[in-house]
């Protein structure tokens, strides 16, 4: 079996992928030896914090054998244009861009998508984490699928269409999700109530889907078809038209799901 083992990694990028990857490869034993990065004070930043070298010419990586695209998305071909002449396996961290944005730099190509939202400031155990590796060969696939072994028990082979739907799916579970935590957040702070009532709230939520599947775990007015409750919720936040809209749309689309023909209107 093909297994190749990456004795130099450089990764382009200081942001939260760049940040948490590194330290989970530190913490498998991989040694990174350079930082690339536009913004000069956090490349030297992040290579001092992983005891890499920054540099601020990618010709420089050509002795690498591994190197990390950990950016945003629409960096990610103007970087690859740059790493044409590059011998190196190339991989990028995207949810959403397709193998191909690499492929001006030929078959030495691949994915390594952690599955996980990062924030530097909250750390995260990557042996949790679902990494979804991909390449243009199956020898490149067993070498990104052995390395993201060293990171994570969750390692999985997925191609481009696969990843670009699971995309979708986290952006559901986590963006949408937070964006109502804003919400909530918001609103309670506007009512001069302390936001920790329904911190042991979200955690419950989220725990709960371990053991029920979320059609089953679904509670509240809505599914319960209680009219008189949103009725009341309505009214005391007819004043804030964003989200008063919001809360109508979520509850018919959960009055639709469990009790079909029924809405806020009817």
């Amino acid at each position: 079996m093909f297994d190749k083992q990456f004795s130099k990694i450089a990764i382009i990028g200081a942001g939260n992928v760049a940040t948490h990857l590194g330290l989970a490869l530190l913490k498998a034993g991989q040694q990174i030896h350079c930082i690339y990065n536009r913004d000069e004070e956090r490349g030297r930043a992040l290579a001092s914090l992983f005891g890499a070298r920054y540099i601020n010419d990618l010709t420089l990586l050509n002795q690498h054998d591994l190197i990390i695209l950990a950016v945003s998305d629409d960096a990610i071909s103007v970087i690859a244009n740059k790493l044409k002449k590059s011998s190196a396996l190339v991989v990028h961290t995207s949810g959403t861009i397709p193998l191909s944005s690499l492929s001006v730099i030929g078959m030495n190509v691949g994915i390594f998508y952690p599955l996980q939202t990062f924030s530097k400031q909250h750390a995260v155990d990557f042996n949790t984490i679902p990494i979804c590796v991909y390449s243009t060969t199956e020898e490149y696939c067993q070498s990104l699928f052995s390395l993201a072994s060293k990171l994570s028990n969750s390692v999985h082979i997925i191609n481009d269409d696969q990843r670009r739907k699971i995309h979708i799916a986290a952006v559901l579970v986590n963006n949408f999700s937070n964006y109502l935590y804003i919400k909530a957040f918001d609103f309670l702070s506007e009512n001069n109530l302390p936001v920790q009532l329904i911190k042991p709230l979200i955690v419950e939520t989220a725990l709960k889907i371990n053991d029920i599947p979320p059609f089953e775990a679904q509670t509240g007015p809505a599914k319960r078809g209680d009219m008189d409750t949103i009725a009341k919720h309505l009214d005391l936040i007819k004043n804030d038209k964003e989200l008063n809209e919001l809360y109508k749309m979520i509850t018919d689309r959960i009055l639709s799901m469990y009790h079909s023909g029924t809405t806020i209107k009817s």
